[in-house]
């Protein structure tokens, strides 16, 4: 599954170039995957090199938690069905491991039928029943499987499974009719379940059984289904990935190999781009952008992202436990000159943690509400300041300089400093309080957030599918990837939030499930939990050499049409 920024991506990708989901989590704050000396000549080994700015940490599809997680398994996995963009850079799902699918007409029945010839890169057949069997592992508690929780409230019996309410794996609605036919079946209807069917990645019984949590842990150790299969792989320098001949559409295939490199630094990158030692670079800085435009070897293309960048606010913190302190610190930030000052103006100002393109049905979310969702203007017609005295009368503070706060980055690069101290300026000088940094690398800043060991992080998430529920299930208190435990919200809010979103899934009408949802959000947003901040537009360059190269704004490629001509 896929922790992503949509493009996860998920979270901020933790690549160079593009690269999650969705849905990710990622990390640095170079929105993109980085990608170079191609086929050299006609007939030549078709290679396609691309950079992430932190390294893969696992290859177990279950377990993924990374954008170059998710990265890695889109190139070696094939899911039930592909996110993909088209030439223009609309998505859509196309047949992967499942060449169809039919939904019954009350919408809670998918059946899938997986290809005839479709296998594992050993030659043994991919089943149906390694489907049945994925999802029942990720059912059960004891495996831990980090995005298991999207399931819940979906699938039948998911969730009761997953934690312990009444239900075993065994019971969960997912169901291998024969060897070639997969019937899941749903807990309410729900159209978007399509794209979470773009990330169940199959893993093998047989070989989970004999190598337990090693499943995943090194090249030796992981049997591959998608287009590319694993080579070898140092975690710290590179993943290599050879074309996989058992693959069900191998014929098709473009490329013969695909080179994951990890180069944390954007300047790096860039020059590695100029060499020819990658075949993509994506960056959000202005001075880099303008360095690739002058070398005049690429092509450019942007891809708005719809993965919202937002702060996340631990409330046991003694000053954070605030909400009128949490809201002062939103309502200080001015999005537009934050996205001017550190993105070059290449990004889009958040007023509410939903993107603008997000829908409920056929509708835009923002429309159905009539624009009530801008949370984050009414804080700021509030005022920071006096949001900020009221939040320390409540606490029976005098001086502001008596509250200190640390901030975790999520990344050490160039642009994650100066994220950082734009945030301590914006803070001290407006509100008077003590910021303290903490540069980290991104992926020790999620492990903090898993064990609610922060103050403010610098979180976001790319949505799994384009509907409000895909963001805020994210905050359910007991069962969401941002729960109690990690944000410290558990109180009545915290209960009525849950208690909203519960309601929205069977309500039929677009206009009253957007109505629920915005009083979910505004329980989230105008509370402070978190804090939406901008969403990323950057420029993704490619070598004039790399062909069908497009990519979805949930930041996916798909592998398998890449092509180089040189």
């Amino acid at each position: 599954m896929r922790k992503r920024t949509k493009m996860l991506a998920g979270i901020l990708a933790a690549v160079l170039v593009v690269g999650s989901l969705a849905g990710c989590g990622g990390g640095g704050d170079d929105k993109k995957s980085s990608g170079s000396d191609g086929a050299k000549s006609s007939g030549a080994e078709k290679v396609f090199n691309y950079s992430t700015n932190s390294v893969v940490i696992g290859l177990n599809p279950i377990m993924n938690t990374t954008q170059p997680d998710n990265e890695a398994h889109n190139l070696i996995c094939d899911p039930l069905v592909r996110d993909v963009a088209a030439k223009d850079n609309t998505n859509e799902s196309i047949p992967a491991a499942a060449e169809s699918w039919e939904v019954s007409e009350d919408g809670l029945t998918w059946t899938f039928k997986i290809h005839e010839n479709a296998k594992w890169s050993d030659g043994e057949p991919l089943t149906a029943n390694d489907f049945e069997y994925t999802l029942k592992l990720m059912a059960d508690p004891n495996t831990a499987a980090v995005n298991a929780w999207l399931f819940d409230g979906v699938i039948e019996n998911f969730g009761e499974a997953l934690y312990n309410n009444g239900k075993t794996p065994d019971e969960i609605g997912v169901k291998a009719v024969d060897d070639k036919t997969l019937e899941i079946k749903l807990v309410h209807p729900a159209s978007y379940f399509i794209e979470l069917a773009g990330g169940i990645y199959p893993v093998r019984q047989d070989k989970y059984e004999e190598w337990g949590d090693k499943y995943g842990s090194s090249a030796d150790k992981i049997i591959c289904s998608g287009p590319f299969k694993v080579e070898s792989w140092d975690q710290n320098t590179e993943l290599v990935c050879v074309k996989n001949e058992n693959y069900w559409d191998a014929e098709n295939v473009k490329l013969d190999k695909v080179v994951q490199k990890v180069i944390q630094e954007t300047s790096t990158a860039v020059q590695a781009f100029i060499n020819g030692e990658i075949d993509v670079i994506g960056t959000s800085d202005s001075n880099w952008i303008k360095t690739v435009e002058a070398a005049d070897m690429s092509n450019t293309s942007t891809v708005p992202d719809e993965a919202p960048e937002f702060l996340m606010f631990n409330v046991k913190n003694q000053y954070l436990s605030n909400a009128k302190i949490r809201q002062a610190i939103s309502a200080a930030i001015d999005r537009e000159a934050l996205v001017e000052a550190i993105w070059d103006g290449r990004g889009i100002p958040l007023y509410s943690v939903m993107p603008d393109t997000m829908k409920v049905g056929e509708e835009i979310y923002t429309e159905l509400v009539d624009g009530k969702n801008y949370f984050v203007k009414d804080l700021q017609e509030q005022g920071p300041k006096a949001l900020l005295e009221e939040g320390m009368k409540e606490l029976g503070i005098s001086d502001p300089s008596e509250i200190t706060v640390n901030y975790a980055s999520r990344g050490t690069t160039e642009l994650s400093k100066k994220m950082a101290e734009w945030y301590k300026q914006t803070w001290e000088e407006k509100l008077g309080i003590t910021v303290q940094i903490d540069m980290m690398e991104w992926n020790i800043m999620w492990d903090k957030i898993d064990a609610g060991d922060y103050d403010i992080a610098n979180g976001g998430w790319g949505p799994y599918y384009n509907e409000p529920s895909a963001v805020l299930t994210l905050f359910d208190p007991d069962n969401g990837y941002f729960n109690a435990k990690k944000t410290g919200w558990d109180n009545e809010d915290s209960k009525k939030f849950k208690e909203l979103c519960e309601s929205a899934k069977f309500v039929v009408d677009d206009k009253e499930k957007a109505e629920i949802y915005l009083q979910a959000e505004e329980l989230l947003v105008k509370n402070a939990l978190i804090a939406p901040v901008f969403l990323y537009e950057s420029p993704t360059f490619t070598a004039k050499y790399v062909k069908d190269y497009f990519v979805s704004t949930e930041g996916y490629r798909n592998w398998a049409r890449i092509d180089v001509e040189k």
